[in-house]
């Protein structure tokens, strides 16, 4: 049984940032989880991730990070969703975001670890985060696709990647460089890439949506998660 509440705290700017969590009915492993949405905002895919991860023992958050411009977005999986989530991403900007998901971990860091998990648009933030901050246990980014474009400093905590083989929006290339910035710095950092994946495949609301991949990637971050 999974108790789902929504609650707010105040970021760093005295925003009152709205969140979502997720509590299993025993919690006892002392660990928490930011779940860091899609452009797509609070979709009910973003939401059965989250009761996924709770009902292997974490408490998960989603703090709705595009509040700031308009509260409980839910967009279509289609072109529309795509370029109105799109619009608010370029609009919110990377500062504000990452802001309040590391206040919003201060706030669960005073009961339990928290690590912090990212898909797409929320990979990316997942891991200028855990550049930004000390205060992450482990980081874990599903396709970012502005990663690559953030090389300049190192994370501060294990961290896992997963790209798709056949990802158009983030290439061979793309991912090679990010390979070498973790050659380079010795990073604890974790990377895969998953055959005939594109991006988006662990969505299973996506046309993308590859259930091996996403299976097997799932099976890794929790193995990761729980080490």
């Amino acid at each position: 049984m999974i108790k789902i509440t929504n609650k707010i705290i105040k970021s760093a700017d005295d925003y009152p940032l709205p969140y979502m969590q997720f509590e299993p009915e025993n919690n006892t492993n002392n660990k928490s989880i930011i779940l860091i949405y899609e452009i797509f905002g609070l979709t009910d895919h973003i939401k059965n991730v989250a009761k996924e991860y709770a009902e292997n023992g974490f408490l998960v958050v989603i703090p709705d990070i595009f509040s700031r411009l308009e509260h409980n977005i839910d967009l279509p999986y289609n072109k529309d969703g795509y370029s109105r989530g799109l619009h608010l991403k370029k609009k919110l900007g990377w500062q504000l975001p990452v802001m309040d998901i590391v206040a919003l971990a201060a706030t669960l860091r005073l009961k339990c670890t928290v690590s912090i998990l990212g898909y797409c648009y929320g990979g990316s933030l997942a891991w200028l985060a855990t550049q930004k901050s000390f205060i992450f246990e482990k980081g874990i980014c599903y396709y970012g696709s502005s990663i690559p474009e953030f090389l300049e400093s190192n994370v501060n905590c294990p961290s896992m990647l997963h790209f798709g083989s056949e990802d158009k929006g983030i290439t061979k290339e793309a991912i090679e460089k990010v390979k070498k910035f973790i050659n380079l710095n010795k990073n604890k950092i974790e990377l895969f890439v998953y055959e005939n994946a594109e991006h988006g495949f662990n969505c299973s609301q996506r046309k993308s949506y590859n259930k091996e991949a996403a299976e097997k990637a799932f099976e890794n971050t929790i193995k990761f998660l729980k080490d």
